[in-house]
């Protein structure tokens, strides 16, 4: 004799699997599952947490050249931001923000500076969070990426190479573009075009994005922070971070000033001292204790002034 039995078909679950889920960053549809963009390598954290909170995560695009300081000074960041500081309070979200936090401090740890930043969009190191600032406790989420500096190249040179970088030059709510000082000091120069064509990008993203209407922001009111890293070398640049823009970074600051007014500069330091050690016959340079000054500020800047 024939049974009949029952058996439920939750279609609904698979119609969910089958519904794309969009990258907060380059907008490229992904499978629900998937932890990573198929398209930009961003964590896909972003986009569901936004769903979540029904409101987009603001993004601080972090620039610079390579060996301007860009981990060191992003992992010391997130280290003090967890220690719930009187002006910010920061919650990490997501495993992968803890990424940065741990490798920097690791390395200072142990006597070393954080190993350079990979140029595989897979391993650049993502951070997202919420910040609490001000009186009224205003709650943003921001968003940010440790990019190499050679992926900047790399993207200037050959466009399209790191989707990422380009996504969130275009949509950014804020700016930080790292200087070294200690270079700056002593002449050098290479690194202020590669600074200086990012920015360019920048205003040329705002502008195509304005004209498809998908972006309504502008670079003119964009806060941009200029972080001359590696101020403990330099007393001039610690004591006035304005005289020194004007007297060793002119066409940096002057550019900065007329793509964005709202510019405000800042000397930073991870260190209070450093020395050099030979390592398998080459001289490496070692931080001799650490001693964090001015990491905060600029962060607790951009947070304020971004709409």
């Amino acid at each position: 004799m024939a049974t009949l039995t029952r058996l439920p078909l939750d279609t609904y679950l698979l119609a969910g699997q089958a519904a794309p889920l969009e990258c907060a960053i380059c907008q490229h549809e992904n499978r629900v599952s998937a932890e990573v963009c198929h398209n930009c390598a961003a964590p896909l954290s972003i986009a569901r947490i936004n769903q979540e909170v029904k409101r987009p995560a603001h993004l601080i695009a972090c620039i610079g050249a390579a060996n301007t300081g860009k981990t060191s000074y992003l992992g010391m960041l997130m280290d003090m931001l967890m220690r719930e500081s009187a002006s910010l309070r920061t919650t990490l979200l997501g495993p992968r923000s803890i990424s940065l936090q741990q490798a920097t401090t690791t390395a200072l740890a142990a006597g070393w500076y954080p190993d350079k930043t990979p140029r595989d969009p897979e391993l650049t190191c993502w951070v997202h969070c919420r910040v609490e600032c001000g009186r009224r406790r205003r709650r943003s989420d921001v968003a940010f990426a440790d990019f190499s500096g050679d992926a900047f190249v790399e993207e200037l040179e050959q466009p399209g190479s790191f989707p990422a970088i380009r996504a969130i030059l275009g949509k950014c709510s804020a700016v930080m573009v790292m200087a070294d000082a200690q270079r700056l000091q002593s002449g050098e120069h290479d690194d202020d075009y590669i600074a200086l064509k990012m920015l360019s990008l920048i205003d040329e993203c705002n502008k195509k994005d304005r004209k498809k209407k998908h972006w309504t922001n502008s670079a003119k009111n964009l806060p941009l922070a200029m972080i001359f890293s590696k101020a403990d070398t330099t007393p001039a640049c610690a004591d006035d971070p304005m005289t020194f823009a004007e007297n060793h970074a002119s066409s940096l600051w002057q550019d900065c000033r007329r793509r964005f007014p709202m510019t405000k500069v800042f000397a930073a330091s991870v260190t209070g001292a450093t020395g050099y050690k030979l390592v398998g016959g080459r001289r490496c340079r070692v931080p001799l204790r650490v001693e964090p000054a001015g990491i905060l500020e600029p962060f607790a800047w951009l947070v304020e002034q971004m709409p």
